[in-house]
């Protein structure tokens, strides 16, 4: 029986540690710490995908908030559902170290999972809202090339112009998309 925790923030300039400490601190019999920094919208997550491997029959989950495991309910439900199954329970902190696989913690489970999908609809929406002011107000530039895609694509424009290379060849020599170089190609005229 393994006792396992999972940490996980949407961005890099967020801090998972906080979380980590935090649950280590309330469950110190915790052998094993996953840490997540990538969005709740997909159970696709490099650590989630390792910790899911490891887990089995009679382990605990010890995560800061249902929202951690993802915001989108029925993914989130599912992978309960998965964890029941396998007799693995799962502690969400914040909900007074309730294991939300027991029969009051799936009443509370379905309700908090639905309130992270609706928050993460309410963020997306305000994000719209405000990308639609901004190009109103002819501030919004819509999202930026890496400066190291950037750099590709001019020198594939080079190679093109040159005739040094035609285009599909020199996007294969520097690994740029035709759809990323065709972007970059829009919104560098």
């Amino acid at each position: 029986m393994t006792h396992i925790i999972y940490s996980r923030v949407s961005t890099l300039e967020q801090n998972a540690q906080q979380q980590t400490d935090l649950l280590i601190k309330a469950y110190p019999q915790a052998e094993t710490i996953f840490e997540d920094y990538f969005t709740g919208k997909t159970l696709e997550r490099a650590e989630f995908s390792k910790m899911r491997e490891q887990l089995k029959s009679g382990d605990t989950l010890y995560v800061y908030d249902i929202s951690r495991i993802g915001r989108d309910t029925t993914q989130v439900l599912e992978f309960t559902k998965e964890l029941e199954d396998n007799d693995i329970k799962l502690v969400v902190h914040t909900l007074g170290g309730i294991d939300v696989t027991s029969s009051h913690g799936k009443m509370i489970m379905t309700v908090l999972a639905s309130v992270a999908t609706m928050q993460r609809e309410e963020m997306l929406e305000k994000q719209a809202i405000g990308i639609e002011r901004a190009k109103e107000e002819g501030l919004y530039k819509g999202r930026q090339a890496n400066p190291e895609t950037a750099i590709k694509c001019q020198e594939v424009l080079e190679l093109v112009t040159a005739k040094t290379l035609k285009l599909p060849e020199a996007l294969k020599a520097k690994g740029i998309s035709r759809p990323t170089y065709y972007r970059w190609k829009a919104s560098n005229k």
